[in-house]
């Protein structure tokens, strides 16, 4: 996939209420002049982006509220999208969810909402869109994935499942039904999504250590997607995450973990089960 002229697109973008997908759409919508059609669940929040739109992006911004996770709210966008004509050029799946930091325990309903947000949605879309896209030589899909699908650790058995699926899914599709599929795998961004976990400002600060802000880790996909990418990973923690599972894949998944459980006993202390060999090892060395 050769290099992508950007400028005057019409594109479609998930999760674009908040994050990585809302400094992404202000991106194309400012810089590049694009037609952006936004999605969310919140509708306070599109409208809001909205307005600030109305200067001098004003006609180029229109919204969608509905939940990714429903295959239905794919099926009335892709007839909204046709009945006014405006057939997008990209689609760039960024809607993601986050569950708390916590061992599995059992709770195949929150993995089945993790995987409708972080996976299907994405499945669905390229169901939906595809006809929409179909011999437009602009046409692409792009895929916001995680550094999570690089390497597993424990505490995130369903985001880790759901963002692995996403990367396998973008890469087998982009050889099969002639539209380009890119996937990107971001590592830490100061988002909601981890805003809604159950961190003090002292974990928070732990994390933005080694983390990027929204606004940077749009420009960077951005770039990559001007760039003709089919597959990036951002930021130096996931670049070490993919390098260390490559080269020691039963050794860095227990290393994350323990570092993760330096941040904050609360959130990560009660993440490696008792029975694990890491649990029993521990309990022995708290009775010694």
């Amino acid at each position: 996939m050769g290099r992508v002229a950007l400028n005057g697109m019409t594109v479609l973008i998930t999760g674009a209420s908040s994050g990585i997908g809302k400094e992404i759409a202000r991106i194309l919508l400012f810089r590049y002049g694009c037609r952006v059609i936004g999605t969310g669940r919140s509708e306070e929040k599109l409208r809001a982006f909205a307005a600030e739109a109305e200067g001098t992006a004003a006609g180029r911004f229109f919204w969608r509220t509905f939940d990714v996770g429903d295959k239905a709210g794919w099926e009335e966008t892709a007839a909204y999208l046709k009945e006014r004509e405006m057939p997008p050029d990209l689609v760039v799946n960024c809607a993601g969810v986050l569950p708390p930091f916590a061992a599995y325990g059992g709770d195949g309903e929150g993995v089945e909402r993790v995987l409708r947000t972080n996976f299907l949605s994405a499945v669905w879309s390229a169901e939906a869109l595809s006809p929409l896209l179909a011999g437009n030589p602009r046409a692409r899909i792009v895929n916001i994935g995680s550094s999570s699908s690089l390497c597993p650790f424990a505490g995130v058995a369903a985001y880790c499942a759901s963002k692995a699926a996403l990367q396998r899914f973008s890469e087998c599709v982009s050889l099969e039904n002639g539209i380009p599929v890119s996937v990107f795998m971001p590592g830490f961004t100061d988002t909601d999504v981890f805003r809604s976990q159950n961190f003090d400002e002292g974990t928070k600060g732990f994390f933005r250590k080694f983390g990027m802000s929204p606004q940077k880790m749009a420009e960077k996909i951005v770039r990559a997607i001007a760039r003709g990418k089919r597959r990036k990973i951002f930021g130096a923690d996931a670049r070490l995450m993919d390098w260390g599972y490559r080269l020691f894949p039963r050794l860095a998944p227990r290393i994350i973990t323990k570092f993760l459980r330096t941040a904050k006993p609360d959130a990560f202390g009660g993440i490696v089960h008792e029975g694990s060999r890491d649990g029993r090892k521990e309990k022995d060395e708290k009775k010694e």
